[in-house]
Order: structure tokens, then C-alpha cells, then sequence
């Protein structure tokens, strides 16, 4: 008798279920034997960053390293399996003998630090990229060149112990880091260049915020450009600010992009990392701890690499692990289970590996992560073919709105184990996308309130060709530096372009009657009539080609118990949910935060709608069925030469609130998947054995008996 799973697969494709969940396996021919040193994996392009096996450690050195044994320090970087190295080389110190009359010298270091590592790490064939903050200056130095620092609005610099402030506009981060770059450039053979903080620095250390600055070169630059006065208070429902926030963001690009023009001309085989979209080859991002939060978020790395696989094919993502638990404990190392993840969801998501110390490997004083992070960079050495020239394979595309909901979408994304990549708005129908929209089933939009008008047509232009999006929240409200528009703009959501806004308020549900049960799914749904609602709720009408769905009933009556009820009369005819055809397309649009309420809750009403959302409404199929636990987070990559495909599997158990413990093995995951080629072997990398598998219409079954912390399932064909 056919396994169960076989059974439903044959009579009907399923589409995002809560028990059994879908995911793609886009299956490529494997070319050579099961042994790597067969696999020819391809390059994507000619550099050597992009889309290649990276295991990066930033050494973050402090004056006082400049006294360490350069040979331990070598040592412990190849014991690490590293092939490229992050270190301090100019900025606010100098670690090599400048002769710049602006740029402090280290005074411990005794000889050329920067030229003695570079030497030995070059021979150990390991790669250097050098480190670089413009956004202090020593004291000594600042005292001789006011008109370079930033000013706060309270008038004054900032001082933090020793280093001065500098700012965007003056003329250290307009000309002197020019001097500064060519100086190094011109004398070390580096083979990158990192930036620290750039753009504009309104906090210090110790995160007190001075506020806007307020320097004369600001203060002109933004009259020149706006012929407005520089607002002295961030607040966007401020015109002025609205202006200047736009004209943050442009001044800091166009900087960037001298800066990066600057340096390829110097040496165009530099590769240039940053925190900015601007001028850069890779794209940096960071996964740390935070004093000020309660929880750690575990989806960090996934989230930030994605961002960048799924929005440039020429960049690569950069996503540091910051080792240290925060600022302000620079000598503590944060949890080791919560860095396993966020270091393996670098590497299951086929990003470099990247882990950021503060001094070096041998002068650690909290040592509980480096030997899980060599074992991780020992395994991806071992199998780097198998970590080169990586696509993501996905339908489902989720395209960055408002932080809680974007966080809460990738939570529910992830649970369910849908396959997706992330979208940064501003690359939305840029010619630097990996793959056209058009690729994608469905497009969602968590509340991605900033719109243009060239952003709104791309999306309507994508529905009516045959696309479906998923839209949520505030969506399509604003214009692209974040004006009200007071409308819905997008017109392939089937409402009516005038809302108005309920607010938050407790005690407020979304009423599920029959007909929503019937159209939405009536075996999800059949446990429930009611959906929490708290947040605030777009009250708008669908359009006469749409369909509404949930009411809104509003802030009924909570206490004491003997008036804790509602009538007949308090429900509203608001829709919670709106369906429409558009074109070939089709949308679902959800006028409140989905997302934000299950970060918030993590309710299972609100997947249920998630999840209907997509499966009843939208039509989303796909080709992978799993009874994997939610717990265990899912990634699919395939090589562009056509040489392999595999699936990565996390496993995120082990935290109870605030506690991080050693994951619990997760044994029998189930995986379906329907491959486009006869596959001839299955193997689990982690592991290190084949699987037995099934064949029946065109379908494979495997059963991954035991997921630890993680594991990889590669998949060979005839």
C-alpha cells in the first residue's frame, strides 16, 4: 500500500497546508560522481566574492593589539579554516606609519602592523580586506579642524572618549578620506576595503542620541538643495523632515559612490563592503545581541541575506555574526546556540561565513562559540563546491514593508516552510534583480507604505499580466519619501482609494461567519469564529470586481466578566480581507498588520488566515510536502552550472523565552518533492550517508531520521 502522503499527492496537489507544508525542489542534472572533486560547480562571474565559498573573520583590533605575536595570530586564523580576514587598518587609528598630518597613528604599534599581517596572511593564501572608519577623529587632531564635526542640537560636538564626531558634510568625509584611501591603497596590497558607520551619526556608544546636526556645512547643503531651514526634530509627519530624511539618504549615496568610483580607480580589483546599498560589491548587515531587547531574533541571518540574494545578482550579502553579547559587553560572548543559528542560516542560505571578534582568536576571554564556529567553517570547507555559484529556488517573493510585520511574515514564512526570497523595495524592476517578477507565483507586501508612482505601476502591471500578490497593512498610503496620500493607490487591490484609519484598541476581533469559512477554507477555520484584532485597521470598501470577507467588530465591551459581550448590531460590515480579480491576476489584500500581530502573539488564527490567504484565495501551488516540525526552518539552493540541488534543514529548538539551550534532535522529517530528472542518490551532508528513497508518479519520499542541529539533503540524478 502507497504511503499516505503518496495517496494525497496523487489525488490533489496541496497547497501551504498547517500539517503539511510545500516546498519546490527545482531538480538540476548532476554532472560527474558523488565525490566533490567531480562536481564542477561553475563561476558566475569572474570575481572572486561573489557567489563563491567565503569563511570570513573580522578581527576588530583594538591600539593594544598591535603588540600581539603576528604568528599566533596567523595561526589561529588557518586553524578557523578562514580564507579571508577583516582587520583595522586606517581611520580613527592608524595601524600602519602614516605620514598624513590628520590621521592618528597607533602609539603602541612599533613597526607596520598592517604591512607584517598582510605579508603573512597573503602567503597563507588567505585574503585581507581592510577595516576603515571615517565617522571619528582623535581629539588632538579635531581641535585644529571644527568646520569637519558634527554639531548637535544642542550646539556642541561629541566627544567619546577622545574620538570627535565627524560628520557627512564636512570636509574629513568630503575630501580627507580621499587621502586617506589613496595613501593605503597606493602602499598595501589589500584585497578590500570595509567601511564602518557611514552616513550620519546621531548616537554615540552608549546610545544617547544628539540629535540632527546642525553644522554650518548641513545647514547649507540642505538650504542649497530644498531652500528649506534643516529641521532640528525627526518626525515624519513633518514636511521638512520628510525632505531632509530624503536628502540624508541621497547626500550618503552620492558620498558613497565618489568614495567607490574613488577606489576602483585606484585598484579596480578592490572589493568594497559596507552597510549602505550605495557604491558597494558586497552588502553588510549584522546578527547580534542587544541589551535593549527581550528576545534574540532568530531569523537575523536568513533575513539579512536574503535581502540582498534576492535583490542584487551582482552584489554579495555580508552578514557579520557579531560574537560579543553587546555593546557595552565587548568581552562576553552572547549565547552559543543562538550564533550556531544565525551562522548556519548564513551558510544554509549559501552567503559567505562571517564572524566579528573584538581583538583576535587567541585573546579571547568568553572562548564557548570558537570551537562550534570552526566545526561550522571546517564542514563548509570540506564541501565548499557544494556552497559555490548558489541560486535560491523560490515562487514566493516577500518584498521589505514596516520592520514588525516584515519580521512577522518571515516567522510565518518559515514556520510553514515556504520557499522565498526577499525583495528590497528600492530594487523593485531594477535590472540588478537575479530574476524578473514575472518568475514569481505571488508577490507579498508586508505594509510597504512608501510607494512611487513607478513603483505602484510595476506592481498593478505584474497582477494584470498574471501575478498574484498578497498585500497587508498600510501598503500603497504614502509616496516614495513617505508623504500621506490619504488613498489606497494600488489599484489591483480591489478597494476603493479613500479609507479611514480604526486605531488599536483592546477588545477589538474580526467576526468569521459561515460564508468566510466556506470561501477561506471550512476545515481550517472550523474551531474558531473569532480572530484577535489589535492593531490599527485600514476601514475601507472593495471595489464591485472584489470580495470581502471577516467583519470588523470594534472595541466591545471586556469587564467586568457580566459585560464582557458583544450583539449583532456591533458588527460592522468592514472587511478583515478582500479578494479581487485584476486582469490575469489576482490579489488578496489585508488592511491591517498580519504580520506584526503573529510577532506579537504568535496566534494560530492569524497563520490560519496566512496561510488560507495563499492556499484558497491565491492559488499558490507548489510541489514538496513535508510533516516537518516548525521548528525547523527550510532552505533550497541550486548551482547555476546545473551541478547540484539540495535542502537545508535548521533546527531552532532549544529556546524557552530568554534561555538559549543546545538544541533537541528532531527525528522522521518526511519530504516529498517532485524533481524535474530521475534522481539516482540521496544523501545527507551532515550525516555523511545515502537515504532510501520511493518513486511513484513522478514523486520522491525520503525520511530524514535525525536533524541535530542541522542538516543538508543533496540530491544526485541519473
Amino acid at each position: 500500500m502507497k504511503n499516505k502522503l503518496f495517496l494525497i499527492i496523487c489525488n490533489k496537489l496541496l497547497v501551504f497546508p498547517i500539517s503539511f507544508i510545500v516546498i519546490l525542489l527545482l531538480a538540476t542534472h548532476f554532472k560527474g560522481s558523488a565525490q566533490w572533486s567531480s562536481i564542477n560547480p561553475g563561476r558566475y562571474d569572474t570575481t572572486w566574492w561573489n557567489r563563491t565559498p567565503i569563511r570570513l573573520i573580522q578581527t576588530n583590533l583594538r591600539e593594544i593589539d598591535a603588540l600581539m605575536d603576528v604568528d599566533d595570530f596567523v595561526k589561529s586564523i588557518e586553524d578557523a579554516s578562514a580564507n579571508v580576514v577583516l582587520i583595522n587598518v586606517g581611520g580613527i587609528v592608524a595601524n600602519y606609519p602614516t605620514k598624513l598630518p590628520f590621521h592618528y597613528k597607533n602609539t603602541y604599534m612599533k613597526g607596520d602592523l598592517v604591512g607584517e599581517l598582510l605579508k603573512r596572511l597573503h602567503a597563507k593564501g588567505i585574503k585581507v580586506l581592510g577595516r576603515f572608519d571615517m565617522s571619528k577623529i582623535n581629539e588632538t587632531l579635531a581641535a585644529n579642524k571644527p568646520e569637519w564635526l558634527y554639531v548637535g542640537t544642542d550646539g556642541k560636538n561629541v566627544n567619546y572618549n577622545g574620538q570627535v564626531h565627524t560628520c557627512v558634510n564636512g570636509g574629513y568625509q568630503q575630501q580627507y578620506t580621499f587621502d586617506i584611501l589613496k595613501e593605503t591603497i597606493q602602499n598595501y596590497n589589500l584585497d578590500g576595503i570595509f567601511f564602518n558607520m557611514p552616513g550620519y551619526t546621531t548616537s554615540d556608544y552608549s546610545g544617547v542620541y544628539h540629535g540632527i546636526c546642525q553644522c554650518e556645512n548641513c545647514k547649507k547643503r540642505f538650504h542649497d538643495s530644498t531652500g528649506m531651514t534643516l529641521p532640528v526634530k525627526e518626525d515624519m509627519t513633518d514636511e521638512v523632515y520628510r525632505r531632509y530624511n530624503a536628502f540624508r539618504k541621497t547626500t550618503s549615496e552620492q558620498l558613497f559612490t565618489q568614495v567607490g568610483n574613488f577606489i576602483k580607480q585606484q585598484n579596480p580589483k578592490l572589493i568594497i563592503c559596507t552597510y549602505t546599498d550605495a557604491g558597494v560589491d558586497v552588502t553588510r548587515m549584522e546578527s547580534s545581541s542587544w541589551l535593549t531587547s527581550e528576545y534574540e531574533w532568530n531569523y537575523f541571518s536568513t533575513d539579512h541575506v536574503k535581502r540582498v540574494l534576492g535583490s542584487y545578482k551582482d552584489r554579495t550579502p555580508g552578514n557579520l555574526l557579531q560574537y560579543f553579547l553587546a555593546i557595552g559587553y565587548r568581552h562576553i560572548a552572547t549565547s552559543p546556540n543562538i550564533s550556531r543559528i544565525w551562522v548556519l542560516e548564513n551558510m544554509l542560505n549559501g552567503a559567505p561565513l562571517d564572524v566579528y571578534v573584538i581583538g583576535t582568536l587567541v585573546n579571547q576571554e568568553d572562548r564557548r562559540f570558537i570551537p562550534i564556529m570552526k566545526d561550522i567553517y571546517r564542514f563548509h570547507k570540506t564541501n565548499e563546491k557544494l556552497f559555490t555559484n548558489l541560486q535560491p529556488v523560490s515562487n514566493v517573493a516577500l518584498i521589505r514593508g514596516s520592520k514588525e510585520e516584515y519580521m512577522g511574515l518571515i516567522k510565518l514564512l518559515s514556520e510553514e516552510h515556504i520557499m522565498y526570497d526577499i525583495i528590497e523595495p528600492s530594487a523593485v524592476g531594477s535590472l540588478r534583480m537575479p530574476r524578473k517578477l514575472e518568475e514569481y507565483d505571488a508577490l507579498i507586501l508586508g505594509d510597504v507604505t512608501d510607494m512611487d508612482d513607478h513603483f505602484i505601476s510595476i506592481i498593478d502591471n505584474y497582477v494584470s499580466n498574471g501575478g498574484k500578490v498578497l498585500s497587508t497593512g498600510f501598503t500603497s498610503t504614502k509616496d516614495g519619501i513617505g508623504t500621506p496620500t490619504n488613498k489606497l493607490r494600488l489599484q489591483s487591490m480591489g478597494v476603493m482609494p479613500g479609507f479611514e484609519t480604526f486605531k488599536q484598541a483592546k477588545s477589538t476581533y474580526l467576526k468569521v461567519s459561515k460564508n468566510d469559512k466556506a470561501a477561506l477554507g471550512s476545515k481550517l477555520f472550523e474551531d474558531f469564529d473569532l480572530m484577535m484584532m489589535y492593531g490599527d485597521f485600514l476601514q475601507c470598501k472593495a471595489n464591485n470586481t472584489a470580495k470581502g470577507y471577516l467583519k470588523l467588530v470594534p472595541a466591545t465591551m471586556f469587564g467586568p466578566p457580566e459585560k464582557s459581550y458583544y450583539t449583532e448590531a456591533e458588527i460592522t460590515n468592514v472587511p478583515g480581507i478582500i479578494s479581487n480579480d485584476f486582469g490575469k491576476g489576482k490579489s488578496v489584500f489585508i488592511p491591517w498588520q498580519i504580520g506584526a500581530q503573529y510577532n506579537f502573539k504568535a496566534h494560530y488564527a492569524h497563520k490560519t488566515l496566512f496561510v488560507s490567504a495563499l492556499k484558497n484565495l491565491l492559488n499558490i501551488n507548489n510541489s514538496i510536502v513535508t510533516n516537518a516540525s516548525p521548528l525547523i526552518e527550510m532552505s533550497r539552493l541550486a548551482n547555476r552550472n546545473g551541478a547540484f540541488e539540495w535542502i537545508g534543514l535548521l533546527n531552532h529548538s532549544g529556546q524557552i523565552g530568554a534561555s538559549l539551550l543546545e538544541p533537541v534532535s528532531i527525528h522522521n522529517t518526511t519530504i516529498l518533492f517532485k524533481p524535474l530528472k530521475a534522481v539516482k542518490e540521496v544523501k545527507l551532508l551532515k550525516s555523511k550517508t545515502s537515504l532510501n528513497f520511493k518513486q511513484a508518479n513522478g514523486w520522491i519520499e525520503c525520511t530524514v531520521p535525525k536533524v541535530t542541529d542541522f542538516e543538508m539533503l543533496l540530491c544526485l540524478y541519473r
